[in-house]
């Protein structure tokens, strides 16, 4: 997060591994600040955010060095607005935004370029979305997760406009929402599980932050709905982002400048 670059490790890297080639320079208009980046193994593309300039950058998956983006969605119509995040559907060739400052998620084209507008946008009362910081997808299940401040929202892949979440997972048994430390969903379309980051206990101290809780990582299954607790947890494992790798039935976390790798084939089941 400090230094403008994505480095790619060997999926085999242990201890203090080099990485087998980075991405950096001011060609790669990467900005300090990206905070997440999403992988298109079907289109062998990388995505990754700058909040800074409004825009997601699209890089070739072999990119390296001081390479350019072979794409950039930015400008006025994309209704872009500090966002640091993306998510990409490599099935239907999509990428999803969360647009903390005005409640919304945003649907583009992921191999649209320029200043293009959104081909789908949730966004209204009904959706109760309260500043939204991830959003996750399902292609599979046409299932999307969206963190918010309170917890997990869920939609359809294919919703659009004022529409209403088909599911909520929020509430004090969950320790979910941004305020416990939820980033982003991950779901297991071959185990129809969900995998989320949370807190347990603490004291709340302001709006976002619970004091003195502890980090975990948490299980639940497809159709979950209201304040439930995980019916599976991690305990004391914080992860700031996620990721599945099914070939090898792992759980990748990222965290604090770490990257661990866990072997879950349970998560597959």
């Amino acid at each position: 997060m400090s230094y403008p670059r994505i480095s790619v490790f060997a999926g085999s890297a242990n201890g203090t591994a080099s990485p087998t080639r980075v991405i950096e320079g001011q060609e790669t208009l990467q900005a300090r600040t990206s905070h997440d980046i999403s992988v298109d193994s079907m289109h062998d593309e990388i995505a990754v955010p700058n909040p800074f300039a409004q825009a997601i950058l699209f890089f070739a998956g072999g990119a390296k060095g001081a390479e350019a983006p072979i794409r950039i969605i930015q400008g006025p119509k994309t209704m872009l607005n500090y966002s640091d995040n993306v998510t990409l559907d490599p099935i239907h060739r999509e990428a999803y935004v969360a647009q903390l400052m005005n409640d919304a998620i945003l649907v583009f084209r992921s191999d649209a370029d320029g200043d293009v507008a959104p081909v789908r946008l949730i966004h209204g009362p009904k959706t109760k979305l309260d500043r939204p910081v991830r959003v996750s997808v399902d292609p599979v299940n046409n299932l999307l997760a969206v963190t918010t401040i309170q917890g997990v929202w869920f939609f359809n892949r294919t919703d659009n406009g004022d529409v209403a979440p088909r599911s909520i997972i929020s509430g004090p048994k969950t320790g979910l929402g941004v305020v416990r430390g939820t980033r982003k969903v991950i779901f297991s379309p071959q185990g129809k599980k969900i995998l989320a980051t949370g807190r347990q206990g603490g004291a709340a101290s302001g709006e976002l932050f619970i004091a003195d809780a502890k980090p975990f990582i948490g299980i639940w299954n497809y159709g979950d709905s209201g304040d439930v607790p995980p019916w599976a947890i991690m305990p004391d494992t914080a992860a700031y982002s996620m990721d599945l790798n099914p070939a090898a039935r792992e759980l990748i976390t990222v965290d604090r400048g770490k990257l661990i790798v866990y072997r879950m084939p349970e998560l597959f089941q």
